[in-house]
């Protein structure tokens, strides 16, 4: 197969740049876990060694049943690093769909984290796939990070299989997306660029991973070589709590999301937070009176709307600064 240009693009090209430019900055805080680029890129090509030691060749299909967590964060690096496609999928369908998912993309390895290990096993025993599982130091994954030899990144055609997304819509079966390494560069690049991601920003995870590869801001963090915050599960308190910590500067999640967290921070009594805080919401608009309680908070909104087959978000709602002087932003982007 031809390749489509000479340096043909590939997001996990992102981290093996940050792992040699920001070696020792932050790149990722789970819990009690700190990972810095250097680690972090070191760790997603054992991954890539990890797969090609169990014989995955280019395109074989590995999938996720991840919550938001370095585990993924690797995924979604050290199986591109090995030419394979990454299947995640969305922990919130029922065991018959992620079934049927395992068997539509033909995944050969299943890579879930501790909080599914019952599911994990039941799709392995009944769909004959190899399961790997994440926790702690003593997990299996763990181990065979630390006895696999870091494979480098493979160089594959940028128009060739990335990963499949499947939608979880309310007619049907779930129905996979094919995403190119091109595609997922360029949409990382330009989630980078919109919200303004740099070296001195800190992206909390409330969207999920699995969720169009984060919007394909799993990349797009690291090629701007911010900090990646997991946040395993939505806790209103415990987001508030991190963006009050100070660490926080950007998040993504839903209305209904961005409310809780308006809603926990008025119960925790703490009020406005002393830094501005950029979060981007798809789907429905927010309300007026939504925009201007988060305004008050310092977090600032922008609107944006996508779908899976667009990578994630294809239309962006930037606050143009003249409309500032026309007095109806009413807590709107200001950026």
């Amino acid at each position: 197969m031809l390749l489509h240009a000479e340096n043909p693009l590939n997001p996990a090209y992102f981290l093996d740049r940050a792992a040699k430019n920001f070696s020792e900055r932050t790149a990722v805080i789970d819990g009690e876990r700190r990972f810095t680029y250097r680690e972090f890129g070191e760790r997603s090509h054992r991954l890539a060694g990890m797969l090609r030691g169990a014989r995955a060749q280019n395109g074989d299909r590995i999938a996720a049943l991840c919550t938001n967590s370095h585990v993924m964060l690797e995924m979604h690096n050290g199986v591109p690093m090995a030419g394979c496609a990454l299947v995640p999928m969305n922990i919130r369908l029922s065991q018959q769909e992620m079934g049927y998912i395992l068997e539509n993309s033909g995944a050969r390895v299943l890579i879930a984290t501790e909080e599914f290990a019952e599911t994990a096993r039941a799709l392995s025993s009944s769909m004959g796939v190899r399961l790997i599982l994440a926790g702690g130091e003593s997990s299996e994954y763990e181990e065979l990070l630390r006895s696999s030899e870091p494979y480098p990144t493979a160089l594959v055609d940028e128009m060739s299989l990335l990963a499949i997304n499947y939608t979880s819509g309310s007619t049907g079966r779930p129905k996979g997306v094919m995403y190119t390494h091109r595609g997922a560069y360029l949409q990382a690049m330009a989630m980078a660029f919109h919200s303004r991601l740099g070296l001195d920003s800190a992206y909390l995870w409330t969207l999920p991973m699995f969720h169009c590869n984060g919007w394909c801001f799993t990349w797009a963090v690291t090629a701007a070589g911010a900090v990646h915050i997991c946040q395993r599960q939505i806790d209103p308190a415990a987001i508030w709590s991190a963006i009050c910590s100070g660490n926080v500067t950007h998040l993504c999640a839903a209305p209904t999301v961005l409310a809780m967290i308006a809603e926990s921070a008025v119960s925790s009594g703490d009020g406005k937070h002393g830094h501005p805080v950029h979060a981007f919401t798809g789907g429905a608009p927010p309300t007026p009176a939504l925009l201007a309680r988060l305004a008050g908070l310092n977090l600032h909104v922008t609107h944006l709307y996508g779908l899976t087959e667009t990578y994630g978000p294809s239309v962006i709602n930037d606050w143009q600064p003249e409309w500032n002087a026309e007095g109806i932003h009413d807590g709107c982007n200001e950026q």
